[in-house]
């Protein structure tokens, strides 16, 4: 067929818009070196699988029982991206499901994680992630987060604790969680920060706190002895937020 026969084909997305989303960016970390195992060791690469595929089953286990969410998810190499449309009960329901997701990487998979919680102008669908909410939460996770730990854009606290009063007063899978300090604490630099390594306990109906605690001190005394200095100094803060999670038991 010669080229002028060929018929101009209209854009796939010819009216795609930019919505107001909450965007998490999430790196995994020690991707690298996990990969790298997984080339010789079928089971590594199989535990690697299987920790992204339940983090990804987490995220949609909403609307799986039917109920309509605005969720999307990407996940390319070591970094995922995880949005739902703002100001709704879908962004509370998704900041619980991924802590809970945070939380099952730990105690199942071993593998902690850093990343950026932002709102802003964004396209996020099953074929492309982007707009400037994408460029801040990457922004945020590479620049500002430093540690294994997840913080959120200073000024969406007041949006979020409006979003979490209007979830409580319609539908979550969750006992009421009635407040901004459940799910985020303030860390020692101002930042706020998804708390799982001392979540609040309706969070652990499923994991045993003691468990997971056993299984956050010894990734950080693996992380401590890392032959990279680099890496090493991202530990010291998860020590310091596990041996107070520690002292008021």
């Amino acid at each position: 067929m010669a080229f002028k026969d060929v018929k101009y084909m209209e854009p796939m997305f010819p009216h795609q818009q930019y919505e107001d989303r909450l965007v998490a960016f999430i790196d995994i970390l020690g991707f690298k070196e996990l990969v790298g195992d997984t080339a010789t060791d079928v089971k590594k690469l199989r535990h690697l699988t299987a920790a992204l595929k339940d983090l990804y089953d987490r995220i949609w286990l909403w609307e799986a029982d039917g109920s309509y969410s605005s969720f999307a998810f990407t996940q390319f190499s070591d970094s995922i991206v995880i949005s739902s449309l703002a100001g709704t009960a879908d962004s509370f329901e998704m900041l619980q499901q991924l802590l809970l997701g945070l939380m099952e990487l730990v105690d199942s998979y071993d593998i902690l994680v850093r990343g950026g919680i932002t709102r802003g102008l964004l396209i996020h669908d099953r074929v492309m992630v982007v707009g400037p909410a994408m460029v801040e939460a990457y922004n945020l996770e590479s620049k500002v987060a430093k540690y294994p730990r997840i913080i959120i854009a200073k000024e969406l606290k007041e949006q979020i604790e409006a979003d979490l009063e209007e979830s409580i007063r319609s539908q979550t899978n969750l006992p009421e969680v009635p407040g901004f300090s459940r799910l985020f604490k303030t860390d020692d630099d101002g930042w706020c920060y998804l708390d799982y390594v001392e979540p609040d306990e309706a969070y652990f109906h499923i994991l045993d706190k003691e468990d997971h605690l056993k299984v956050l001190d010894q990734l950080t005394q693996k992380g401590l002895q890392h032959p990279k200095e680099e890496v090493r100094r991202k530990y010291p803060w998860l020590q310091k937020k596990v041996d107070e999670a520690r002292s008021k038991q």
